[in-house]
């Protein structure tokens, strides 16, 4: 088999006959044991270049198996030899360079034609998997050969991906001080069992200056700019990767390298000799190298793993030859297949599919403006904290630079669950209706809060076991007095399930067809909701029913230990397919639960600002997730919940609550106190004054 780079965002998996390769003289064919899939690989895939010729076989961190039944890792280039570049020992620098993978076919197919002296031996004792690391470890390598003298003391390195960590480890090798900045609070948690294992450090940011030598992992320009700020005098800055493009330096800060006398040090890529010198750093460090394995999987996973790859979010995936499932691979008939949604999970009613269909990624072209914009105000960078992340994101969902709110909604999605026959709920089933009647009264938290915000609010029958009468503020959607115990049996039909779905996606249409919608808070009600969401979690994220399960509406230890064997009995049973929302949702949701994914779906399609409330609406935003990830970029997580799944969900989709208030009332009442920290983020954005409009003097730094 191979999987094969068809066009912009196509991979396809093809049959593969090795007879039609063609060996050239100083070639070899090898069988590939393992191919890590690398964001290269991933941007190729969305974004292509201008020397990429389709179709391509990508892959170029592999390890392989030569004729002999020798192990190899590879230097991933094919140089020309007779350069000024080849002849001092700079092949990665080669004037007429081939690469694996991207000139040439790589390593996601069975067997791969390279040179063969790009072939490094490896020992027995270092595993196929780890040895994947190679090429990544080799351009570290390269990185710290390139100072002009051994560095020494403390390194700060930017950016905490899996570059940024083997950095920071092959620093500790050396005997450094290393010291990782990572914006992102959830990839600090993500990788804390490493940075404990390694003991190594990692911090948002930090007051200390004067290192001896600074590294940038990550393609943010800012931390380029805080590079030259943060190196002391005499010191080192590895210009180790590329910045985002048509950025501005202030000449400045540029001039401190000047004063600090700083030896700056471009790298690119590695030599061979540089993968040579990272085998016995490999060797040295194995059990934490295997720590920064996010999944070994099968190469027909590779297909579907290019949108996570790309979102930066994980660590690395690891393609194991040994696992694929050696049935002959058929050549694919022209399929049209959603991103990220098998042909099977597509629901068959037409709103649901152009709705899914219509979502796009957030674009970024403003990304860089508006990020400038927010940092030329009259406040020292990065003063509002979150309120500045916020208002970028705004401009970037508007694309515009003046975002604004005019009209803000909140729904609150009600619906009962048949699973509280399992008495997992410390509430009885009819304090649903009761307390929707209390939203219809006007005097629940959540009415109090829209009131104050002024934010219009409805709520939503989904499934309540009640009949409701008439009433301004409701909504009817209706489709079952309550879901089937998914104790003993799927929570909904796969046709109540679409019908749920279209619902939700109907009633932010609705709304936005009659007045357009700014931004859309998502509460819920319902008894046994948490036993769902917790459900929900788990299953995606992998997290165990202990880890995920909270107490909800107050049962007591006896009561949630009860709980947990429930969700455990409940995944064991209904074998959930953990990829697919659509069959999550009809196994374990509920029908608010599904109303809201629908809801979200719909907002993003028509590129609207999204907030999710507490764990249950953060779990249908997960499945919406799932459905299209080009969602994402339109979600804001409105508060932090007391129940411990939520944060496993947010850091699954890489987003960070809002605020933290230890709130644990759902109904959307995080939400509403998100949506107006959305608008005030607007106005800063629209009404602070620049430096240059307030007449105020910039710092130097």
């Amino acid at each position: 088999m191979k999987i094969v780079l068809t066009a912009l965002g196509k991979l396809e998996i093809m049959p593969h006959d090795p007879a039609t390769e063609t060996v050239k003289p100083g070639f070899v064919k090898t069988e590939v044991l393992t191919c890590a899939v690398c964001r290269t690989d991933a941007k190729m895939w969305e974004q292509g270049h201008r020397d990429l010729v389709f179709p391509r076989v990508p892959g170029h961190e592999m390890v392989v198996k030569g004729p002999r039944g020798k192990r190899y890792i590879v230097w991933p280039g094919e140089r020309c030899g007779s350069c000024r570049f080849c002849l001092s020992g700079r092949e990665n620098l080669c004037e007429d360079m081939k690469i694996a993978g991207f000139h040439t076919d790589g390593g996601f197919a069975d067997t791969v034609v390279l040179p063969e002296e790009s072939l490094i031996p490896i020992p027995d004792d270092l595993e196929s998997e780890i040895a994947c690391f190679a090429e990544p470890a080799g351009c570290v390598v390269n990185a710290f050969e390139k100072m002009s003298e051994a560095p020494s003391g403390d390194i700060l390195i930017y950016g905490a991906g899996t570059m940024g960590l083997i950095t920071a480890l092959f620093a500790k090798h050396l005997g450094l001080r290393p010291l990782l900045i990572e914006k992102s609070q959830s990839k600090i948690k993500r990788i804390s069992d490493f940075l404990d294992a390694a003991g190594i450090a990692c911090t948002k940011e930090t007051c200390k200056s004067e290192f001896d030598m600074v590294i940038n992992t990550c393609a943010d320009y800012i931390a380029l700019c805080q590079a030259i700020a943060k190196v002391g005098k005499g010191g080192r800055i590895s210009f180790f990767s590329g910045v985002t493009k048509n950025e501005y330096m202030e000449t400045n800060l540029l001039n401190l390298l000047h004063y600090k006398e700083v030896v700056v040090s471009g790298v690119y890529g590695m030599t061979r000799a540089h993968m040579e010198k990272a085998v016995p750093f490999m060797q040295s460090h194995k059990s934490l190298l295997a720590l920064l394995i996010e999944k070994i999987v099968a190469p027909e996973e590779a297909v579907k793993l290019m949108p996570d790859v790309l979102s930066g979010r994980h660590l690395k995936h690891i393609l194991d030859f040994s696992l694929r499932s050696g049935r002959p691979i058929e050549p694919k008939k022209e399929k049209k297949i959603l991103p990220a949604v098998r042909l099977n999970d597509l629901p068959e009613t037409a709103v649901c599919r152009k709705t899914i269909e219509a979502v796009s990624p957030v674009p970024e072209g403003l990304l860089a403006q508006a990020t400038a914009k927010i940092d030329d105000k009259t406040k020292p960078l990065g003063a509002l904290g979150r309120l500045e992340t916020l208002a970028v994101k705004m401009s970037c969902i508007q694309n515009r630079l003046t975002p604004a709110i005019n009209r803000k909604h909140l729904f609150v999605f009600a619906g009962d669950h048949g699973v509280t026959e399992e008495g997992v709920s410390a509430y009885p089933a009819e304090v649903t209706a009761q307390m929707v009647e209390n939203f219809l009264n006007g005097g629940a938290a959540i009415n109090v809060l829209c009131r104050h915000h002024h934010i219009d609010m409805n709520v939503v029958d989904m499934g309540v076991d009640y009949n409701f009468k008439p009433h301004p503020t409701l909504i009817d959607k209706k489709v079952a007095r309550g879901t089937k115990n998914f104790a003993i049996e799927p929570a909904m039909t796969k046709n109540q399930m679409l019908r749920a779905l279209e619902n939700g996606m109907n009633v932010f249409f609705d709304a936005d067809n009659k007045h357009p919608v700014d931004i859309v808070g998502l509460g819920e009600m319902g008894i046994g909701n948490t036993t769902s969401a917790s459900a929900i979690i788990s299953c995606v994220t992998g997290i165990s029913a202990a880890q995920a399960a909270g107490r909800g509406t107050g049962v007591d230890d006896k009561g949630l230990e009860h709980k947990i064997e429930v969700i455990e009995r409940v995944l064991d049973f209904h074998q959930i397919d953990a990829a697919s929302g659509f069959d999550i949702l009809q196994k374990i949701g509920g029908y608010e639960i599904a109303g809201i994914t629908g809801a979200v779906l719909a907002a993003a399609s028509r590129k609207r600002a999204v907030v999710l409330d507490g764990v249950i609406s953060t779990a249908a935003g997960l499945l919406a997730f799932l459905i299209n990830p080009d969602i994402r970029g339109y979600l804001i997580s409105g508060h932090k919940s007391v129940e411990r799944s939520q944060e496993a969900a947010l850091s699954f989709m890489g987003l960070e609550p809002l605020i933290d208030f230890d709130m644990r009332l759902g109904e959307g009442t995080g939400a509403a106190l998100a949506i107006d920290m959305a608008d005030a983020a607007c106005k800063i954005m629209c009404e602070m004054a620049s430096f240059d409009e307030a007449k105020v003097a910039r710092s130097d730094l």
